[in-house]
């Protein structure tokens, strides 16, 4: 049995999230066009008759604002410690060249397989000549052309992957997607949700906390309570929307993916509270599970 860990590494927006939920077939993390969509490392755990491989997916390299924003960087760099192959995801269909990070991990001892991500959006020539840029920088890296949304290049990533692994035994069951509880998976549907159906200053300010669980008979449910955090009494408002159109639109689309992950139906009661610049306070990042340094 192959076994070993990859990081899932690039700038923001370029797909590492989707395609460790094609690569699972699940959706276990939120996906959204805006940057931090990721914010913690993520273990992904994918197992087949041969392997058993651990996906590390990491927030989205970007110029760090505020506190969160320096440890959602810090947190993709140590990623890169101790696993056994780093998958550098490029957005493909992004005209310029991410020099500096494809710089940055030709310095780096560890096998690298490049992800020439999105060619579905571009057309074969660009694809090339954009694939052999970044194939000047990172001559001993292993190039794949891969469609992460539509599932395009999967198996030949994991075949790649598996010839940089050792035998061993399986670290995690069989049937274990995840190394995060449940409740996670539930917070990062319902965020999702938020930072697609809000406007673009919005979602980096959201924050999901699952506060309670509760089983209702009358209902026939799974009964989920949450509280969306956000720092101000506009961001508050722009959540709710118009006689509490907007959080009745997330709470009806977050209750439709989270009740397809259960495999059972399930309801939310959202609430939406004000913790005034909560990413950049220390006891709060803490409270919430951000590793402040």
């Amino acid at each position: 049995m192959k076994v070993g860990y990859a990081c899932l590494y690039g700038l923001a927006n370029a797909g590492k999230s989707t395609l460790l939920n094609a690569i699972l077939g699940l959706k276990i993390e939120a996906v959204s066009p805006k940057p931090q969509t990721t914010r913690y490392n993520v273990q992904g755990i994918y197992t087949d008759s041969d392997s058993q491989i651990i996906f590390i997916d990491t927030p989205g390299l970007h110029r760090p604002h505020g506190r969160l924003g320096s440890i959602l960087l810090q947190e993709a760099e140590d990623a890169r410690s101790n696993v056994d192959v780093l998958v550098y995801v490029v957005d493909g269909s992004y005209r310029r060249i991410d020099t500096e990070t494809a710089s940055k991990i030709s310095k780096m001892n560890i096998p690298v397989i490049v992800v020439f991500n999105k060619i579905d959006k571009i057309s074969l020539e660009e694809g090339m000549e954009r694939l052999s840029e970044y194939s000047k920088i990172l001559p001993n890296a292993e190039f794949i052309q891969m469609s992460a949304l539509k599932k395009f290049g999967v198996d030949e990533l994991l075949n790649a992957i598996k010839k940089h692994l050792e035998e061993g035994d399986l670290l995690y069951p069989e049937d274990q997607l995840i190394d995060r509880p449940t409740r996670f998976v539930w917070a990062e549907m319902i965020r999702e949700k938020c930072m697609i159906n809000t406007e673009k200053e919005i979602p980096h300010a959201v924050h999901v906390e699952i506060t309670h669980v509760e089983d209702n008979p009358d209902l026939g449910k799974k009964v989920i309570f949450a509280d969306i955090i956000v720092e101000k009494p506009s961001e508050k408002a722009i959540i709710i929307g118009r006689n509490g159109q907007k959080l009745s639109l997330i709470r009806k689309h977050a209750e439709h993916s989270i009740s397809n992950f259960m495999q059972e139906k399930v309801a939310l009661e959202l609430y939406v509270k004000v913790v005034p610049d909560w990413r950049n306070n220390p006891a709060k990042l803490q409270e919430y599970g951000y590793k402040d340094r």
